[in-house]
């Protein structure tokens, strides 16, 4: 750990100035200066470190004081009882200053992750409302009797109720994965699985009004792996693609040790300075505004990538936004 991030170092850094100074400062400041200029270094230990280094930083800063600056200088006696008062007041301050910024972090804590879940209930909501009202109103249409549809218009309709149903369902399953996948009560179950035969099913359950180019460049092997959890992976993947942009395309390839899969498309893509947060939960980046989601499409793939000991790796080429999904032999 660097310096600059190691708050102990620096805490004893502080204490090895202070001392340096207040020996140089000897005879100009009294021992109450002194004693001042010892509570620095127990100071910001208190506000930036750990319980037990807190204590560690406070006995050493009294030892140097009693040492170095109490009368018989340079024993470890202490002949005026009202210093041993000052000790215990030094090391008894350091100790509600920790206790002090612990429950302010704390509470800063609870405040920024009471903001996210209200943001999070907010969007989840929203997200499902939006499907539920559009079917609660086509079905509506479709059983009043008042209104004389044609059969195109019940066609539509229904097509309404069939669209909205579907995404409902894609989002509460992405929902649902996260939370389990994040929590690690989802059993993997690995059995042999044929990729190809994986991405033609996803590709069947995704191609609607666009159509994604399939090519297969070498002989796939047989994968040990949870079929349903990959082509759930590749469905939000090529979701994804189809959601965002156009010519989208998906190649596979072996690799020495498993199988590699690439969804790409033109379109609509993130900048690259936010690719890194692409895959993040609950992400929702710069070209998804006017789409419908809740940012768990990537994520689950990479958790699902993840337990099967694979990676899900984003980038941008270009004009193409590319995720790559890798995934072991891990054979049963």
């Amino acid at each position: 750990m660097s310096f600059k991030n190691n708050k102990l170092i620096q805490s004893v850094v502080i204490l090895v100035v202070t001392t340096v100074v207040s020996l140089w400062l000897y005879d100009v400041l009294n021992l109450l200066n002194i004693a001042m200029f010892f509570m620095i270094p127990i100071l910001f230990s208190a506000l930036h470190n750990k319980k037990n280094e807190v204590t560690m930083v406070s006995i050493i800063s009294i030892i140097l004081f009693d040492v170095l600056f109490i009368p018989p200088r340079f024993e470890i006696m202490v002949h005026d009882t009202n210093y041993l008062i000052s000790f215990i007041i030094m090391f008894i301050i350091g100790q509600i200053v920790y206790k002090l910024a612990k429950n302010a972090s704390l509470a800063k804590e609870l405040e920024i992750s009471k903001k996210i879940e209200d943001t999070l209930l907010e969007s989840l909501s929203h997200e499902l409302r939006t499907p539920l009202a559009a079917i609660s109103g086509c079905s509506s249409s479709l059983l009043n009797s008042d209104l004389k549809l044609s059969l195109e218009d019940q066609n539509e309709l229904i097509e309404n109720i069939d669209k909205n149903a579907e995404d409902m369902d894609k989002l509460i399953t992405n929902l649902i994965n996260s939370a389990k996948l994040t929590n690690g009560v989802l059993n993997i179950k690995r059995e042999f699985c044929d990729i190809q035969d994986i991405i033609g099913s996803a590709l069947i359950k995704t191609e609607k009004e666009k159509l994604a180019t399939y090519t297969n460049i070498s002989d796939i092997p047989i994968i040990g792996a949870n079929a349903i959890l990959i082509e759930q992976a590749i469905i939000n993947l090529l979701d994804n693609a189809f959601k965002y942009g156009y010519d989208v395309e998906v190649i596979v390839f072996t690799r020495a040790l498993g199988v590699e899969i690439i969804v790409s498309n033109k379109g609509l893509i993130p900048t690259e300075h936010e690719i890194i947060n692409a895959s993040k939960p609950f992400c929702r980046l710069s070209n998804s505004k006017s789409h419908r989601g809740l940012g768990l499409g990537l994520h689950v793939a990479k958790l699902i990538a993840e337990i099967h000991g694979g990676q899900l790796t984003l980038s941008i080429d270009k004009i193409k936004f590319i995720a790559n999904l890798y995934l072991p032999k891990n054979l049963p």
